[in-house]
């Protein structure tokens, strides 16, 4: 996973900016498209003295809970998220929000390298997870929320161009896009087994998960699917309450979910 440069982040101001709609549309698009617009300013600013910005912050925590508010953003679209391209273009800003955090201060290692590189490395991700964990955690659930959406416009492309899947094309575009879609679902839910993320962080994620199960798992292949229900199958020991009842719903999706549409790809 590469840290993204600063001149992407630069890309996401003007990316936000194009998406942002007037003003007289009120509406949950132009709520996100201005809080997101000035997120992406300020992490576009940030410095390694002072930091990512952090939901704590009476100055940013109403941006970022807009900006990952997937739940409100998706429930109703508006029009503009019917349109493939902007839609994946969020997905694809707010991952990059994530990874950023993920691996802030990487830069800083250039002087060394073998194993001394890798131990930095790690140290870094784990002050990283440390201090940013809750940033990392909502931001990587409203992907989940997102991804779905994208699931539901690719059907939907994928059933009103038959002639267009049908092509070597247009097979291989529904294969890559279910696999990796399937990829990212299946590794966010195994955080519930990963040590470094805190139960109400790790229960941020598996919500999303659960609630979004049935369509992200009826991507995965049979084998996938088969591969994550095993590697949950020893979670239990010590899992916390609170997580017990979203796990629940995602092995049942698991358990119970067949491969049809986008899977057959």
């Amino acid at each position: 996973m590469q840290i993204p440069a600063i001149t992407r982040l630069a890309r996401f101001v003007c990316l936000s900016t194009a998406l942002a709609v007037p003003a007289a549309w009120a509406s949950n698009y132009s709520d996100f498209a201005s809080a997101n617009d000035r997120f992406a300013v300020l992490m576009l600013h940030a410095k390694p003295e002072t930091g990512l910005p952090q939901m704590t912050d009476p100055a940013v925590k109403d941006i970022f809970a807009t900006v990952v508010d997937g739940n409100r953003l998706f429930a109703k679209p508006d029009a503009s998220l019917n349109k493939m391209a902007t839609s994946l273009a969020i997905c694809q800003q707010v991952t990059g929000y994530a990874q950023y955090y993920q691996r802030f201060g990487m830069n800083q290692f250039g002087a060394l390298s073998g194993t001394e590189l890798q131990q930095a490395q790690r140290k870094q991700v784990d002050e990283n997870l440390a201090k940013y964990g809750n940033e990392m955690s909502a931001l990587f659930a409203f992907v989940v929320h997102c991804n779905t959406h994208l699931i539901g416009l690719m059907e939907a492309e994928r059933q009103a161009e038959p002639a267009e899947a049908a092509t070597p094309e247009g097979q291989e575009r529904l294969h890559d896009f279910s696999v990796n879609t399937a990829r990212a679902y299946a590794g966010l839910v195994q955080f519930v087994a990963v040590p470094f993320w805190t139960v109400p962080q790790k229960k941020v994620m598996l919500e999303a998960s659960a609630q979004h199960a049935a369509v992200n798992v009826a991507v995965m292949k049979p084998a996938m699917r088969q591969a994550l229900l095993a590697s949950l199958a020893d979670v239990d020991a010590g899992l916390d309450p609170s997580l017990a009842a979203p796990l629940a719903t995602v092995r049942q999706a698991l358990a119970s979910t067949t491969c049809t549409g986008l899977c057959e790809y």
